[in-house]
Parts: structure tokens; C-alpha cells; sequence
């Protein structure tokens, strides 16, 4: 597919992103770009291809690589550095996934690429970051890995297990969406400067971000946090809890107004002695606690997880049962929104049912055009616009420095 092919549409159209990374973080931050009108070239090896095309029925590839060209190309020597190099000069935002310092190992740092496009704005994104330790800086990681180094990991799974990641791939994902939102914050000031930026985003780092009080009480008086499980340690009626027909919701009584809401649905009265008024919490081993959720348990013996969710969220208790992919497909909400997207995969015939672009943007909406392409599916489209001739890009496939394979080739599924 040609440049002038892809529909214009969405916040990003008219911007030209090269992202080159495999598994989730890279090729994610990538995709925000895609489903909002950019135009991302995905670099794939071609003769190592992604392994998330060949595990997991190629989901990940297929939900998250969407909108996407496709040019499997060493570019690392030869014909294939030419092409790559020659490529960036009409590149807003390259997006490389790997281990620190891997780039600057292949001649390819930020100044040698400023070289060729002062503007480009650049995403490294890995387990520990671009500079540091060098024991550190080089060692491989995926998202499990950045949880158990960035204090994640033994925060989470039951009290007395081993400790367990959280899904889903929170490490990645976080990378990806820092790497997205600074190289957008980086697009923006390059219109002042005319200077594009080098991001250095490591894993780890994004997940410690996201730790709110649990780091900094941490640093500050010494606390290690315990395993929660399923039950909050802080207070009572927070937690996983089984209702009447063995399914599960999760429930917060949590504030002075939800406990007012909530308390007298379970048979208790808010402004007891118990109770008082104004309290925004039912401390957890206490007397009080012990009540409530006793209470709590014969009112979950009564209902339905269906029949709980409806009582209490109707009723200002945050509460919601533990909705499954089947549920969310029947749910009235993720129908209303469209949530449960389809799209046509790049073989012209398979349906293929995912998640939607998200958010819902009024004015410039995003879109999903085109399932996630086949490997090297537009070799030919990008090179000749590059100005390379059949005989070369022949010379190349020859040379191995270009891969291509069928659909059925591209995706194990």
C-alpha cells in the first residue's frame, strides 16, 4: 500500500511514524499512532519474524498491530541501512523497542539519526533504561521482568504464595502509552524549535510511576507493603467476594456517602454507634469491620453476583461482578459503545473481532482500516517511493536484506 492509499483521518494523520520492535510495548505505542491516522511503517526482521505472530493464535499481532505497513528489512547493513536511513528523513516519530543501548552498538544513536533528520523525534523503550549500570542497562527484560524490578511483583498474589505478575503485561503497556504521550508532547514542541528529541522511556521506571503512595512511604518511613489478595488490608467491604450462584464481584465501601448509601442495603444502620456518621472507612479488624461483613455474607447468600451489582451500583456502592470476554460481549454497555470491534485481516476474508480504538474522540475520531499486515506485505509500495528500482529491491530480496510471506505464513492461528 502507497502513502497517498492510507484514509485521512483521526488527531495524527499526515504524520509518519517508523517503529521497529516485537512483543507489546513497542509495537503498541505504535498502534496508538495507527488507529489515529498516522501513517507507521512497522520494521520487521525478514527472516526472524515477530513471535507474537506465531503464539496465542497471533493475537496480539492481529489486535495490536492494525493500520499498520509492513517493511521487512535488515536495516541494519548494506542496501537495506541505505533504505532505512533515506526513510527517516521523511519520518516524524521512530519508535525502537529493544535492549538499552542496543542502537547506539549499531551506529545508529540519536546524533548520527539527527544527522539525517534534525527534526525526528525518538522513543527508546526498554526493560532499564539507555543509561545507568552498564551490567544494568544491557540486560533483557520483559514485562515481568520490569514488575519484579520495578517493586510490583511481591506486591502481588495471595498472602503465604509465591508472588505473581499482574496482568495484563501492566509493565509494557505503561511503557508504551509514556512513549506515545512524550513523543505527541515532543511533536508539538519541535513546532516551536524545529528540533525533534530522544526519549528514553525504561519499563521499570513507567511501573514505578504508577505506584502512588506505596514508593514514596516506602523511601520515606521504610514500609514494605504487603500481599492484599483479594480483600483490601485497610478496611472492611473492599474486596473479591462470592455471591449466591458462585460467581464474583468486586466491591468498595469506600467514603462517608457510599457507606450511607450502602450500609443500610445490608442490613445496617450508618450513624450507629458502630457506624458513626462521617466515618469514610470501616478499619479492617475491627469490631465494626467483623460486623459488616458478616452481614455482608448473608446478603451475598441471597443474591446473585447479577443481583448484587445491580443493588449496589444503583445505589452509589462502587461494585462490579468479574465480567469474563463472553460476558463483556452480552453486556449492554459494551454493546451501547461499540466496544467489541470487527474488522477484515489483511487475507480479504477472515473476521476478526477486538477491542475498538479507544478513546471516543467527537471531531476527529479514530478508525480501524486495515487488519495487521502480512510480513512485509508493503516492501515493494515503501522502497519504490523511497525511489528504489525493481532491480533493486530485486538485488535486495536476493541478497536476503528483504523478506515476504503469504498470509498463512504471517499468522499461526
Amino acid at each position: 500500500m502507497k502513502t497517498q492509499e492510507i484514509p485521512q483521518f483521526g488527531l495524527l494523520s499526515g504524520y509518519r511514524v517508523v517503529m521497529i520492535g516485537l512483543s507489546v510495548a513497542g509495537p503498541f505505542a505504535g498502534e496508538l499512532y495507527a488507529e489515529h491516522g498516522a501513517d507507521v511503517i512497522w520494521i520487521e526482521n525478514p527472516t526472524v519474524p515477530d513471535m507474537g505472530r506465531f503464539s496465542c493464535h497471533a493475537g496480539s499481532t492481529q489486535q495490536d498491530r492494525r493500520n499498520m505497513r509492513s517493511l521487512a528489512m535488515n536495516y541494519l547493513k548494506g542496501e537495506g541501512r541505505e533504505a532505512f536511513l533515506e526513510l527517516l528523513k521523511t519520518t516524524d516519530v521512530l519508535i525502537e523497542a529493544s535492549v538499552g543501548g542496543r542502537f547506539e552498538k549499531y551506529g545508529l544513536g540519536d546524533e548520527v539519526l539527527w544527522e539525517v533528520n534534525p527534526r525526528l523525534v525518538i522513543a527508546h523503550i526498554s526493560g532499564f533504561g539507555q543509561t545507568g549500570v552498564p551490567e544494568y542497562v544491557k540486560r533483557a527484560s520483559y514485562d515481568p521482568i520490569a514488575q519484579a524490578f520495578g517493586c510490583v511483583m511481591r506486591m502481588n498474589g495471595l498472602a503465604g504464595q509465591p508472588s505473581a505478575p499482574a496482568m495484563v503485561f501492566p509493565g509494557d503497556y505503561s511503557a508504551a502509552f509514556y512513549a506515545f504521550g512524550m513523543t505527541v508532547a515532543a511533536l508539538l514542541k519541535r513546532q516551536e524549535t524545529g528540533k525533534g528529541e530522544s526519549i528514553d522511556v525504561a519499563q521499570f521506571e513507567a511501573l514505578m510511576r504508577m505506584q502512588s503512595q506505596y514508593a514514596i512511604n516506602g523511601w520515606r518511613f521504610g514500609e514494605e507493603y504487603a500481599k492484599e489478595g483479594n480483600h483490601s488490608l485497610i478496611c472492611a467491604l473492599y474486596g473479591t467476594y462470592t455471591c449466591k450462584d458462585g460467581e464474583e464481584v468486586y466491591v468498595l465501601f469506600l467514603g462517608p456517602g457510599v457507606l450511607k448509601a450502602g450500609l443500610p442495603l445490608i442490613g445496617l444502620e450508618y450513624g450507629s454507634e458502630l457506624f458513626p456518621e462521617g466515618e469514610g472507612i470501616i478499619p479492617y479488624g475491627s469490631h465494626a469491620a467483623d460486623v459488616a461483613e458478616e452481614a455482608f455474607a448473608t446478603f451475598l447468600a441471597q443474591h446473585t453476583a447479577e443481583e448484587v451489582e445491580d443493588i449496589l451500583a444503583n445505589n452509589g456502592v462502587p461494585c462490579s461482578r468479574l465480567m469474563g470476554y463472553a460476558d463483556a460481549a452480552r453486556d449492554p454497555q459494551y454493546q451501547a459503545r461499540g466496544v467489541v470491534a470487527r474488522w477484515t485481516a489483511t487475507d480479504g476474508k477472515t473476521e476478526l473481532p477486538g477491542v475498538k480504538v479507544v478513546p471516543e474522540l467527537k471531531n476527529n475520531p479514530g478508525m480501524i482500516w486495515r487488519g495487521a499486515p502480512c510480513i512485509g506485505q508493503d516492501n515493494e509500495d515503501i522502497l519504490e517511493e523511497l525511489g528504489f528500482s525493481d532491480e533493486r529491491i530485486a538485488r535486495m530480496y536476493e541478497d536476503r536484506m528483504l523478506g515476504q510471506r503469504s498470509y498463512e505464513e504471517s499468522f499461526a492461528e
